[in-house]
């Protein structure tokens, strides 16, 4: 595993590479009819090793294996990345999808309702409803998510992380609660902390970093964030957001009582925060079925969403997905991730989205008739 991710030969270090912010990234690769000028394609070594993989779990994964043959037979004769086969995302909600020696230890759940049972095997006749993944060698992968973070991101020496999640929180088994606590850990973070609904303890938090001369990253759900911004105290603050200052948002919108885009909700975001110079806006993009994230950053050098160079992006057509999108159409989300090296890396989203000139990723919200998914679909207030 850990020679097959060294084919991307990712930054090591806080400095080892320019930052977004520092207009200086590059992105995943561009599969199939999205390629454009400045899509970043993989090496021959690079592709050999994805489709290697590839191979590997479809004979690993009884269920993947049996759908790949299902889609396409004969599929041992699959040799380039534009012939990959990607499987639905819900199969994480009704297969164990892992496999490889040791036995994946750690289990991140979905957003949902049901028991939380941690049996790998025999299980899904109780929850149906949430996605598992299964993750072998956990930290390795955060280690992956950390470097790629900071290549986004900036430095995270002498910054703080304020993290607004009251719906992960309150659920746990979230892969994104998990992923930050290793960032605040192994971050060189000077602060961290996670907050439910606590807005004047978060506020006092930026504010104590912002007077120490350090800058500060937070991190929020809409749904967390909409209610902040409606509290008093963000409009009667007394400080200002310093230079560094990022203001990430996940989750998504589904279930919040304006039906928002995801552009949509950034222009409301960028109206509530007017009044703060400095501070710029920043989105993530994960799922609990990914080990990779991307992230955009306002005023950076791309566009769009970024995931790591060892990640695939394609756009294949939604009243077809087993035919790939033209350039710069809509359509929904094919992702390679290498980071499931020992589940399921080749995963198809009910995500609409679409590969801008630069190679990066628009996310345009859900496909039509797709399920609700996301933990905004569990907040209540109060």
């Amino acid at each position: 595993m850990l020679q097959f991710w060294s084919l991307w030969d990712e930054p090591q270090g806080q400095t080892a590479a320019r930052s977004a912010v520092d207009g200086g990234l590059s992105c995943h690769a561009v599969l199939g009819g999205g390629l454009v000028k400045q899509g970043r394609p993989w090496t021959d070594e690079q592709t050999a090793g994805v489709m290697e993989l590839f191979h590997r779990q479809r004979e690993a994964l009884p269920s993947f294996g049996r759908w790949v043959n299902t889609v396409r037979p004969h599929s041992e004769s699959i040799r380039y990345p534009d012939q990959l086969v990607f499987m639905p995302v819900e199969a994480f909600k009704h297969e164990e999808l892992s496999w490889g020696v040791p036995r994946p230890s750690t289990l991140f759940r979905s957003s949902g309702t049901g028991a939380q049972s941690k049996t790998l095997q025999g299980e899904s006749s109780e929850e149906p409803q949430r996605s598992r993944h299964w993750m072998a060698y956990e930290a390795d992968v955060m280690a992956r998510a950390l470097r790629h973070a900071i290549h986004c991101l900036g430095n995270f020496q002498n910054r703080s992380l304020l993290a607004l999640l009251p719906s992960y929180m309150d659920r746990g088994e979230s892969s994104l609660l998990a992923m930050l606590q290793y960032f605040m850990d192994h971050g060189d973070f000077q602060f961290g902390a996670f907050y439910r609904r606590d807005y004047k303890a978060l506020m006092e938090q930026w504010a104590l970093a912002g007077q120490e001369g350090r800058s500060t990253l937070v991190w929020g759900i809409p749904h967390a964030l909409k209610d902040w911004f409606g509290d008093p105290q963000w409009k009667d603050r007394s400080w200002q957001a310093r230079p560094g200052d990022i203001l990430i948002e996940t989750g998504g919108t589904k279930g919040m009582e304006q039906d928002w885009t995801p552009e949509g909700f950034r222009d409301w975001l960028r109206l509530q925060t007017k009044d703060s110079a400095g501070l710029r806006l920043g989105s993530e993009y994960g799922m609990t079925e990914l080990g990779s994230q991307a992230y955009r950053i306002e005023g950076s050098a791309l566009e769009g969403f970024v995931f790591p160079a060892s990640v695939g992006i394609g756009i294949y057509r939604s009243d077809n997905p087993l035919e790939w999108e033209n350039a710069g159409a809509r359509g929904g989300i094919n992702i390679v991730d290498t980071s499931n090296y020992y589940s399921l890396a080749f995963i198809q989203t009910s995500d609409r989205g679409r590969i801008l000139p630069d190679g990066t990723l628009e996310l345009l919200g859900r496909l039509e008739g797709a399920e609700a998914r996301g933990c905004n679909m569990l907040y209540t207030g109060g």
